[in-house]
């Protein structure tokens, strides 16, 4: 089980604690007795994160659990003094950047709930005392995840763990606000164990997608785009892929999230602009005026600094590229994050004769307001609404987009049209171009090189 997984699964068990507390009070008494000698033990910890506010709460527990006879109680006891030393070998190598008032109200909420868990659990049996011990070594290895240490402030957190414990024995309506404080405590937990996990699962793809641009595995696959008047094949979209050496033929989906950031997005991107800048000179010297346009996904990372335009001035002059040929796409969320650097880029590019579309229109926050601050020659209509045909409201969106990039004269091109029906529907409403499975799934260019020569 993973470091997410396991703080989830103890905000989980957090949560049920939430539900029994009115029955804790006796349990929370021997807890409170044992919560000094705790407190002189903790300065060898590092309490001033989640990680080892769950370890001094451990202790406490193990305090409760030692002065009970039975065996469930005893199996307990020992799973907690465990899950503290797990924690206290985890802790050692944390960084020390902390913020004292957040660290001693985590220490609070998180100790008395996991406390509370593993007294519960002891009483009812010795199977239910197992699973919440586990409940807490797994709690522990997702908050040293994502905790911050910050010794000096161990004394402090675990004489707050004590105090808590008391709290608890005098007053069952403060036990639930801290068992509910802890719920969300051990939630966010959850959530900085997840990102932080994320992170660490994508940092050896990302090194893996930086050696794939330098030894040669990313290709480029060709969606064609098609009249829907006359049925000519007009457009292509370029499509990036990995050819994994392990894993197969991988789509962006699978990879492209990792490239993030300047470090990588921008040479995989500008290695795409390159690689569908050479196919469109082979189509054009192959085809001549029958060549279709192509269409280039480009992201926000490559506007500003006058690097794209730089890049297309370079590809146009180098290839000898006839005017409107080669067309970026943009989608509304990258225009949202870096508009001025997108708007001055985009009025260069206007200069170079170089055709711009916004993709997946309708997505975003504020289409209406791209559409007036800048100029485009094309709208994408997101696959979105056109897998939601023919639901009355999707074809009413579709019908407003057609009419408005009609009227700004604009061409309006459908995505992800798969059926029959979509495509007579999209017809009837006025839309001017299609692309999708429908037609043709997207492929290499000696593929799309036989067909556009058929």
């Amino acid at each position: 089980m993973g470091a997410a997984d396991a703080a989830a699964s103890a905000a989980l068990d957090t949560a049920a604690v939430a539900r029994r507390i009115e029955d804790l009070t006796v349990a929370a008494q021997e807890a409170a007795s044992g919560a000094d000698g705790v407190a002189s033990q903790a300065r060898y910890a590092t309490a001033a994160t989640v990680a080892a506010a769950a370890s001094a709460a451990a202790q406490v527990a193990a305090e409760t659990a030692a002065a009970v006879q039975t065996k469930a109680e005893v199996q307990a006891s020992n799973v907690a003094a465990a899950a503290v030393a797990a924690l206290e070998s985890i802790a050692v190598d944390l960084p020390q950047d902390v913020d004292p008032a957040w660290a001693r109200r985590a220490a609070s909420t998180v100790a008395f709930t996991v406390a509370a868990e593993v007294i519960a659990q002891a009483q009812l049996a010795d199977d239910a005392a197992t699973t919440v011990s586990d409940a807490v070594a797994l709690a522990a290895e997702g908050a040293a995840l994502a905790a911050l240490a910050a010794a000096s402030i161990v004394g402090g957190a675990a004489h707050t763990a004590g105090e808590v414990a008391r709290e608890v024995a005098n007053s069952s309506r403060e036990a639930r606000t801290a068992s509910t404080a802890a719920v969300e405590s051990t939630a966010r937990v959850a959530d900085l164990a997840m990102r932080r996990a994320t992170l660490l699962h994508r940092a050896p793809l990302a090194i893996e997608l930086g050696e794939a641009l330098e030894q040669g595995q990313l290709r480029l696959h060709y969606q064609p785009v098609y009249s829907m008047e006359t049925g000519a094949l007009v457009a292509v979209e370029a499509l990036l892929r990995w050819q994994h050496p392990t894993r197969g033929m991988l789509p962006p989906a699978e990879f492209l999230d990792v490239a993030e950031g300047p470090q990588l997005i921008t040479p995989i991107g500008d290695w795409v602009l390159e690689t569908a800048a050479d196919q469109s000179a082979r189509w054009q010297r192959d085809l001549g005026e029958r060549a279709p346009r192509m269409w280039v996904n480009v992201s926000c990372e490559q506007f500003g600094r006058h690097h794209l335009v730089g890049l297309f001035k370079q590809l146009l002059e180098e290839h000898q590229l006839r005017p409107g040929s080669l067309g970026i796409e943009v989608t509304e969320r990258q225009l949202a994050r870096r508009m001025d650097d997108v708007e001055s880029d985009l009025n260069d590019l206007r200069d170079l004769q170089v055709p711009t579309a916004v993709d997946d229109f309708g997505t975003g926050y504020a289409s209406l307001d791209y559409l007036r601050r800048f100029t485009f020659d094309e709208i994408k209509i997101d696959r979105s609404f056109v897998a939601g045909l023919p639901a009355p409201v999707n074809t009413a969106i579709i019908s407003s987009i057609i009419a408005l990039g009609t009227s700004l004269g604009m061409s309006v091109v459908a995505e992800g049209v798969e059926t029959p029906h979509q495509y007579d529907l999209l017809k009837a409403l006025g839309c001017g171009f299609s692309q999708g499975y429908l037609f043709h799934r997207p492929a290499p260019a000696d593929a799309l090189s036989a067909l556009l020569r058929g």
